[in-house]
């Protein structure tokens, strides 16, 4: 049998155990820091992506504070990801806005955007 490490395929010697998947020590521990980079990464990627999310809220609201209309088109050229919130709080009394950090936003039926910051990211 090979050695399951892509790099090296060399025959596993028959004096380690029956089923072990790589021919030493070495391979083993080179496709254990593989397999963890791949689970860090898995884990890692949902965060940075809440993370974007929130920094294109907060440019948002900052423009919406000055003054200037902004709109669902804003968040979709600036790629903000619409599958993603951390989640959802009522508004105004009357509307379910989803939270993304610190921020929460609503975008109405006219495809208008409201913004708000909240006191304490939840």
């Amino acid at each position: 049998m090979k050695c399951n490490n892509a790099d090296c395929k060399k025959e596993i010697p028959k004096t380690r155990k029956s089923s072990a998947k790589h021919c030493s020590d070495e391979c083993f521990y080179e496709m254990k820091k593989m397999r963890s980079r791949k689970r860090y990464e898995a884990i890692k990627k949902p965060a940075m992506e809440i993370n974007r999310n929130e920094l294109i809220l907060e440019q948002l609201y900052l423009m919406q504070q000055l003054g200037k209309p902004v709109t669902g088109s804003d968040l979709e050229k600036l790629g903000f990801n619409f599958g993603i919130s951390t989640g959802e709080t009522m508004v105004e009394k009357s509307l379910i806005a989803k939270i993304i950090g610190k921020y929460a936003y609503h975008i109405n039926y006219e495809y208008k955007l409201k913004i708000w910051k909240l006191n304490t990211p939840l």
